[in-house]
């Protein structure tokens, strides 16, 4: 009966035992899937997180990439309007250059072909004056030579009263068509000693070109009396 009892004694032992160490399993297995638990949220809440920031992260990239390329597209507008204002200067400037250079070739153009006109108008009166001389008779000549000198011995010097001349000057070159007669020679000493107010002394020469007529030099001062001169004149 001891030994029974010893017997259901341990047996209750080893079941108390039993259920203590399930007890304690059960608690521990609780503890610990209840810790696995919370190691699976925080993990899970780290990975939502994680993902929340990669996105965010992920937006802020395609974000950042969307304003580089706005700022390239700027940039790439404003150097393509600035080279096309570059490009717009540039043509206007060259547009105007080359309108002023055509203009001085214009100017330049007129202004030989004027000259040349006017050089072939020249020729073309020189060459008058020298079909005049010497188609016309000497003898014409002289008589319209005479008749033009002793004219300007009566009227052709009375501008020269308001001409400054030096006073130191006092011989005048006379240039006549034919050589002076004794009559005019006297009539031009007296009428140049009177316009400049001092005695004068002729120095003569003769150039049969002037056709009729004298030219008149006093220091710098050239009086043209010529039926020369004067064709010359009436073309222009």
């Amino acid at each position: 009966m001891l030994m029974v009892s010893f017997i259901i004694f341990q047996i209750a032992l080893f079941a108390g035992l039993i259920f203590m160490l399930r007890k304690i399993m059960t608690q521990n297995v609780i503890l610990a899937t209840r810790h696995i638990d919370e190691l699976h949220q925080d993990y899970t809440k780290k990975d939502e997180d994680i993902n929340r920031r990669g996105e965010e992260t992920k937006k802020q990239a395609e974000e950042i990439i969307r304003q580089a390329q706005e700022e390239s597209e700027k940039t790439k507008t404003g150097l393509i309007n600035e080279g096309q204002a570059e490009k717009e200067k540039i043509l206007k400037t060259a547009r105007a250059k080359s309108e002023e250079m055509v203009q001085q070739a214009e100017k330049s153009c007129h202004a030989m072909l004027s000259e040349i006109e006017a050089r072939i108008a020249k020729e073309a009166m020189h060459k008058a004056v020298g079909l005049i001389h010497d188609v016309l008779p000497d003898k014409f000549k002289l008589s319209v030579h005479n008749e033009w000198v002793d004219g300007l011995i009566a009227s052709g010097f009375n501008h020269l009263h308001n001409i400054s001349i030096p006073d130191n000057v006092s011989e005048v070159l006379i240039v006549a068509a034919f050589a002076l007669i004794d009559t005019q020679r006297q009539g031009l000493v007296q009428k140049l000693s009177s316009v400049l107010n001092r005695p004068v002394t002729l120095k003569e020469e003769v150039e049969p070109k002037l056709v009729a007529g004298l030219i008149i030099t006093i220091a710098s001062l050239v009086f043209d009396g010529t039926l020369k001169n004067k064709i010359m004149e009436k073309a222009r």
